[in-house]
């Protein structure tokens, strides 16, 4: 598991500063909108008291809106004074909160006119709103109400709005760990197996996620295909490295010791003979050669095709023909199962090199029994079967063998071959539109096949596409 970087746990935290901003500047904004609400609503609550207390005077006097204030439970940081035009008090109410108050001395109000006046209570830290109000016969009527309700309201609501952005940020605080966990701790895991790739000699890292968003997942899977074919292209070219230096060296030696041959026998019949080694030798690094180019056309479907219809079961006629007489060399038995006829439009001798190839191997690993080659025929489709009755193959086996220079577990250092024949087998089938496997038998043995497209039309039908190959 690859722990958070320094630079993770960066940009997380950044991620969190922002959040914790965003959400104490929205505490702090609707906490200053309510505060002025609150102090709008101040004015309001003594306009509407004045107004019903001045309806009341007109109407049934002093006495109602003694009546009316009390009835109201305004005890507490209320006051209410009602005053003639000689400033005599004809009614007086303070709450005891406001008993160092002492009323101001300002000029009357006119009939219906309403005036303000503000001041701060050392005792509290409250501020006092006082709303007054003339009458026709020079009465005047206050009323005052402090903000302590009004500061008490703002600091539930201010906590209530704190626990709901402190609840808002643990919520905000799952989708960052979730980022930080299931994005960018694989990314950091990607950055992990690079490095390890890139600073050692192993192809074998692959990048580990368990966890992560299906398309973190997605891309991990693909990017750990890419390596598996990286680290098989890189393997077939060190085998194929090694293959060639050793195929290709004992052939150059003996090319050269049969040249040094005919110049020293120049027109005697030792340097005919050694300069008709030196061709044959010359002959085999070509066709070495050709193998190679031949397996890369044929799985880039660049290989050259001479198509013809054919009769498979005819073919494969006369291919067994020419492998008995090998096969009873080795005390072996070769047999051919035709179950019906195909008629296939193939490159004979690209098909035929293919199926010789298979032939030869069972030859090669088949110690004693019966080499059974089978032709099943479906509707679209015709299977060539080369059945022999050796080791078969190891669990590791069915994908290694089809690549260029690699051989089964089974072969020997003894046992020709440089690990081209089934490759070769197997880009022959893919340029025709086909296919080629091997599994084990029950019985014991490998089944080696290879799958054609029987149909004459369509997309069934391989195509020549120009040569890369002379």
């Amino acid at each position: 598991m690859i722990k958070p970087s320094s630079s993770l746990w960066r940009v997380m935290g950044m991620v969190l500063g922002i959040i914790v901003c965003a959400v104490s500047l929205m505490w702090l904004l609707t906490s200053w909108v309510l505060g002025r609400s609150l102090g709008g609503i101040s004015h309001a609550v003594i306009l509407d008291d004045l107004g019903e207390y001045a309806v009341l005077y007109e109407k049934a006097g002093i006495d109602r809106i003694r009546k009316l204030y009390h009835a109201g439970l305004h005890e507490h940081d209320h006051m209410l004074k009602v005053q003639d035009q000689d400033g005599h008090i004809l009614l007086e109410v303070v709450s005891p909160e406001l008993k160092s108050f002492v009323w101001p001395q300002l000029p009357p109000m006119a009939d219906g006119q309403i005036g303000w006046y503000s001041t701060e209570m050392p005792e509290t830290g409250a501020t006092l709103l006082i709303g007054r109000r003339g009458f026709a016969d020079g009465v005047q009527l206050w009323f005052g109400r402090t903000d302590v309700e009004d500061i008490a309201i703002l600091r539930d609501v201010r906590q209530q709005l704190l626990l709901v952005a402190l609840l808002t940020l643990l919520v905000a605080a799952f989708p960052v760990i979730w980022f930080g966990r299931l994005v960018l701790n694989p990314v950091r895991s990607f950055i992990h197996s690079a490095r390890v790739l890139t600073d050692g000699d192993q192809l074998t890292e692959r990048l580990q996620v368990t966890e992560g968003i299906p398309e973190i997942r997605e891309f991990a899977s693909t990017l750990n295909l890419s390596l598996d074919r990286v680290q098989s292209l890189t393997e077939e070219l060190e085998a194929a490295n090694d293959q060639l230096a050793h195929e290709l060296r004992t052939p150059l030696a003996r090319i050269r010791g049969n040249i040094d041959a005919v110049l020293a026998n120049y027109g005697e019949p030792l340097g005919r003979e050694a300069a008709a080694q030196a061709i044959e030798e010359i002959e085999r690094s070509t066709g070495l050669i050709q193998s190679i180019l031949s397996v890369r056309a044929g799985d880039a479907r660049s290989m050259r095709l001479h198509l013809e219809t054919l009769s498979l079961k005819d073919m494969l006629t006369d291919i067994c023909e020419l492998f008995t007489a090998a096969a009873e060399q080795r005390g072996l038995e070769l047999e051919l199962l035709i179950t019906g006829d195909a008629t296939v439009l193939v490159d004979r001798q690209r098909v035929q090199q293919a199926v010789s190839n298979l032939l030869d191997n069972a030859l090669a690993y088949t110690p004693s029994g019966t080499i059974t080659v089978l032709l099943d025929v479906e509707p679209d489709s015709a299977t060539i079967h080369v059945l022999d009755t050796g080791p078969g193959i190891s669990p590791t086996d069915p994908q290694r063998i089809w690549r260029r220079f690699m051989r089964g577990s089974a072969a020997s250092a003894s046992a020709p071959g440089i690990g081209l024949g089934l490759s070769l087998v197997k880009a022959v089938a893919h340029v025709h539109r086909g296919e080629a496997g091997v599994q084990n038998r029950p019985e014991g043995g490998a089944d080696f096949w290879i799958k054609l497209p029987t149909g004459l039309n369509g997309d069934a039908t391989p195509s020549p596409v120009p040569a890369l190959l002379p």
